[in-house]
């Protein structure tokens, strides 16, 4: 969210303050909890502790609402600078900003499913930032459509990593390590397979998978890294071609 030169009160007299930016939190808090489809404005004002009616006062309807919480997400990615010279830390910097963005949200990732964002409703970070990649990897000598494809090839892997890594990881609350006390990566819900599975189907012949699920598992961190290293050599190999 935009600093703001003054603090405003969470209430007055007892009740909540509404803001137009306290309604896009709140509402971006359940859609990155729960999906947009939680998002209705009775929900919406029982979360506030205010009325449906109070609402209609700051926000038009619900589609603005969803509109605020889309532009505060996009706001609140930054992405650190990018240098050519650097390019392999900047692709690795840029991935661990969509990371902790969509990590932050995740089912807020969703929107595209859940609801028709009109185009002018994009906000400006969402070209911005993809034209400053874009042009990273320009100026270190790939073509823009090989570029843009690097690009494309990266959002999937960090949107898929957050919702099925990342996701199972922090809600297990482990702080991101999936690992038992024997450094097996069985044992929690991001685990390669839930020992759970595995004791309910003792019967099944599954050698091989069992003798992979009591490997050690590299921690999200570790297996974030091994993401990018993927991409980063997938730039190196259309540089070479190039």
């Amino acid at each position: 969210m935009p600093a703001t030169s003054r603090r405003r009160p969470a209430t007055r007299k007892g009740r909540p303050v509404l803001t137009r930016e306290s309604i896009a939190a709140k509402a971006l808090e359940m859609a990155g909890a729960r999906g947009f489809a939680s998002l209705t404005m009775r929900a919406l004002a029982a979360e506030l502790g205010v009325t449906v009616r109070a609402l209609y006062n700051y926000v038009e309807d619900r589609q603005d609402v969803v509109h605020l919480a889309v532009d505060t997400l996009l706001t609140s990615w930054n992405p650190p600078p990018l240098h050519a010279a650097t390019w392999e830390t900047s692709v690795a910097d840029y991935a661990g900003s969509l990371r902790a963005l969509y990590r932050r949200w995740p089912r807020a990732l969703l929107v595209s499913l859940e609801e028709d964002t009109p185009p002018a409703s994009v906000h400006p970070n969402r070209l911005l930032n993809l034209d400053r990649f874009l042009r990273l990897l320009r100026d270190v000598g790939l073509e823009v459509p090989a570029a843009l494809a690097a690009h494309r090839h990266l959002s999937l892997l960090v949107l898929s990593f957050v919702l099925v890594v990342d996701g199972p990881a922090d809600r297990a609350g482990d702080g991101g390590d999936d690992r038992d006390e024997d450094g097996r990566g069985g044992g929690g819900r991001g685990g390669l397979v839930p020992d759970a599975w595995l004791a309910g189907h003792a019967d099944l012949d599954i050698p091989t998978l069992r003798e992979a699920a009591a490997l050690p598992l590299p921690t999200p961190d570790e297996q974030f890294a091994e993401l990018v290293s993927a991409v980063v050599d997938r730039i190196r190999g259309g540089l070479r071609a190039g």
